[in-house]
């Protein structure tokens, strides 16, 4: 099951909006492409016209900035991606660490837990606080990975 989330911040880093969505059974990738393109459409509802994205997905961030024209099954995604992303005056679209990005993630997880499909929201739910609080101040995140035992010579 997948579910994607985004949050519009202020310069500052404030909270101005978010979201959650319940996508269903897709890959991380096309949930990305999905959020992705929910936050656009949330910006340009609220007549936003100077857009700077941060996304932990590097592979959506790319093709953001490569004109090539996909042939797979997840070309009209990409394509309305960046039809909305050339509606804005001035955007720019980065990647970053998905360790200074919890909050995004969290919203995403919600998502899943969630019983409408798609909810906007005002201010940061409870559950997210901490996460949305540790962005705003930088604050870094321990990430757990495991460690494989791999014996050979290199």
């Amino acid at each position: 099951m997948a579910s994607g989330g985004d949050i519009l911040r202020s310069e500052s880093g404030t909270w101005i909006k978010a979201f959650t969505r319940k996508i269903g059974i897709a890959t991380n990738f096309v949930a990305e492409l999905w959020a992705f393109r929910d936050g656009l459409n949330m910006c340009l509802n609220m007549q936003i016209s100077a857009l700077e994205i941060d996304l932990d997905a590097k592979v959506v961030a790319d093709l953001m900035h490569n004109a090539e024209t996909l042939k797979n099954d997840n070309a009209a995604i990409v394509s309305d991606c960046r039809l909305l992303l050339s509606q804005f005056p001035q955007v720019k679209v980065s990647h970053c660490y998905c360790e200074a990005n919890w909050c995004a993630d969290a919203l995403a997880r919600l998502g899943c837990s969630h019983v409408p499909n798609f909810m906007f929201l005002n201010s940061p739910p409870p559950c997210i606080l901490n996460a949305f609080l540790s962005d705003l101040y930088g604050l870094s995140q321990m990430r757990l990975c495991p460690i494989s035992n791999v014996s050979g010579s290199f």
